[in-house]
């Protein structure tokens, strides 16, 4: 009987042994592939978690620039895909910089939907730092608006904005009736989140005939505005962490001329690019 006691609690210790080996394996594997990142793919899909089957795309519901005018935004699923990404030595490390862009593709219940003209595209941006042998989030926004007719913006350009941060910059271009313009948008990271800054770079008015709404103070003029803006980054001058951006602008205003007149674009903590409450086509409708 002493024999088979003795055989009992060996067999009992053997078996916590190796039950504690095996835990602690498990303990191991699961810190380790916690620390081992994320592919982009598994990163994106976490933030555009539906999977459309008319469309056959992956994809997210966000606001499409529209609204009832009371503060409920109307939402649409867009078709989301990568329009660039691109690796950047910072001093901090390595980072990599994605564009996403999207498409109107299907409503809340799966069905096709098509955009219109007053509907926005989508833009999404992330920053992603190394993790392992994959990446992890420093920075990311989803969805924001850019784009006329429900269709995202094709082609950003990555530019530098800080000595340790870059962002992407576009051209959003629209019209309606005798006003058309265009607009420098930018997507910049502040710390976990991403900034969307818009600043307009070309604005015209034509004359929509003497008396009309869109008609120019000079009932003789074809055109009663048109001024045209081009954009710098002044790598010289720090302001809130990121370079200022330099505006230069030509054109008329009614009789106002503008020539090489030059504004400078600050960096806002939280808001973005804002420019300056004298900078003429600030809050311009096109």
């Amino acid at each position: 009987m002493r024999t088979l006691i003795v055989k009992n609690k060996y067999a009992i210790r053997k078996n916590n042994y190796w039950a504690k080996c095996l835990a602690f394996i498990f303990v191991l594997f699961s810190v380790t592939n916690a620390y081992a990142g994320q592919t982009v793919n598994e990163i994106l899909n976490e933030y555009y978690p539906i999977y459309n089957e008319t469309k056959q795309c992956r994809g997210i519901m966000a606001n499409n620039g529209s609204s009832d005018g009371e503060g409920t935004l109307y939402q649409n699923g867009y078709c989301i895909k990568i329009d660039r990404q691109l690796k950047v030595q910072a001093k901090q490390g390595t980072r990599l910089y994605i564009s996403v862009i999207g498409d109107i593709g299907f409503n809340e219940d799966g069905s096709e939907a098509y955009g219109a003209h007053v509907f926005s595209g989508l833009v999404g941006m992330f920053v992603l730092k190394p993790q392992g042998s994959g990446w992890e989030v420093e920075s990311a926004n989803p969805a924001m608006n850019a784009g006329a007719f429900g269709k995202g913006l094709k082609g950003w350009k990555l530019i530098q904005v800080a000595p340790d941060k870059w962002g992407f910059i576009n051209m959003h271009s629209d019209s309606h009736w005798v006003h058309s313009g265009s607009a420098f948008v930018l997507l910049t990271p502040d710390k976990s989140n991403i900034r969307r800054s818009w600043v307009e770079a070309k604005y015209e008015h034509s004359n929509g005939g003497s008396g009309s709404a869109g008609g120019c103070s000079n009932p003789d003029a074809s055109t009663c505005t048109l001024l045209k803006a081009k954009l710098g980054v002044d790598k010289k001058t720090i302001i809130n962490g990121f370079y200022p951006l330099e505006i230069t602008l030509n054109g008329f205003e009614d009789d106002k001329v503008y020539k090489n007149q030059v504004y400078l674009i600050k960096y806002q903590p939280r808001l973005g690019y804002q420019v300056p409450n004298d900078y003429p086509m600030k809050d311009v409708s096109f």
